[in-house]
């Protein structure tokens, strides 16, 4: 298929993309409006490992094509453990740790993007902001009804460690439904649209 938008062109042109849900709507917005974009990255090191290449390029290319690169630190994520590719949970990092792998982590993203307050420049948020301070209750209440636990368990980062028979915590297992939430609370604070990054 032919693509209208630079954004969209590029990100086929270099094999960026896996799966889209509408591309067809997304490559109409991309010549229409400015897209803000995110993919997140937990804090579970103080840099980032090749495997994020990708990821960082896709900012880039948002950015050089006229859109606004959103890179989510998972300050709050990380204290949950993302289950994916991981045969048993992630070891729990203290609040001091997490913040000093965030910095660090900020210290790669500035080589790549431009941060500031213009239209398309990158901001750098941290989910924590609103995971720290979730009402367990109120959130179950509230969100809760939106996820299916059938449809969860087929997730392939719960499905292979069930399938292994290697544990996968409680803790683990509601990562996906954070990361739902990040979404929710992205697009009402900072109007995104668009969620890059992962296929799980």
């Amino acid at each position: 298929m032919a693509y209208n938008s630079e954004l969209i062109r590029t990100f086929v042109d270099r094999g960026y993309v896996h799966q889209i849900t509408n591309d067809v709507g997304l490559d109409e917005r991309a010549c229409d409006q400015i897209i803000p974009a995110y993919i997140g990255f937990d804090c579970t090191a103080d840099s980032l490992h090749v495997g994020s290449l990708v990821q960082i390029m896709m900012l880039r290319v948002m950015q050089r094509t006229g859109h606004k690169p959103i890179v989510l630190m998972g300050g709050g994520t990380t204290k949950v453990g993302d289950p994916s590719g991981k045969d048993a949970a992630r070891p729990l990092l203290s609040d001091q740790d997490i913040e000093n792998n965030k910095q660090g982590i900020r210290r790669v993203f500035e080589q790549y993007l431009t941060f500031g307050d213009g239209p398309t420049d990158a901001i750098m948020v941290d989910n924590a902001e609103w995971l720290d301070n979730l009402a367990y209750i109120r959130f179950l209440r509230d969100y809760g009804p939106h996820f299916s636990v059938n449809r969860m368990l087929g997730m392939e980062s719960v499905k292979l460690r069930l399938e292994r028979e290697q544990p996968l915590s409680f803790l683990e297992f509601n990562y996906a439904i954070l990361q739902a939430y990040d979404f929710m609370e992205l697009r009402r604070r900072y109007g995104c649209l668009l969620q890059m990054g992962g296929s799980d």
